[in-house]
């Protein structure tokens, strides 16, 4: 399975103490995602400490959004003064989610070359 960190590494890199409960799966899950964004292009002999940054950056934001998935009725917003409520749907949180690790992605590895010397956000159209 592909795996752009190790454990010690997410530690080291965020400067954690420990790592989550399910870390091999979060990872795995994580490095599956960034390797399906960026198209193949990162060298899995030699990943780029960009790449492993931004693994543990999207380990953390899967946990978050398992987390909460997981609750049921996360609240959306709250009108105390004519009491309403709305809650997120596990479409706009899955949504919301895909939309924080795109970000990023694209934040942190915009200007890092692949193995195939393209820019690993590179989709081949100009």
């Amino acid at each position: 399975m592909l795996e752009y960190i190790t454990a010690d590494e997410y530690k080291k890199l965020l400067g954690k103490e420990s790592v989550p409960d399910n870390f091999k799966q979060l990872v795995i899950e994580a490095s599956n995602y960034i390797n399906y964004k960026t198209f193949g292009r990162i060298d899995k002999d030699n990943v780029p400490e960009q790449v492993q940054y931004v693994t543990c950056l999207t380990i953390d934001l899967i946990n978050e959004e398992n987390d909460k998935l997981s609750k049921i009725g996360n609240l959306k917003s709250q009108n105390i003064e004519g009491w309403s409520e709305s809650y997120s749907t596990p479409e706009e949180v899955k949504s919301d989610y895909e939309d924080k690790k795109y970000s990023t992605l694209k934040k942190y590895l915009w200007n890092v070359i692949g193995i195939d010397g393209n820019p690993l956000l590179y989709c081949g159209v100009c």
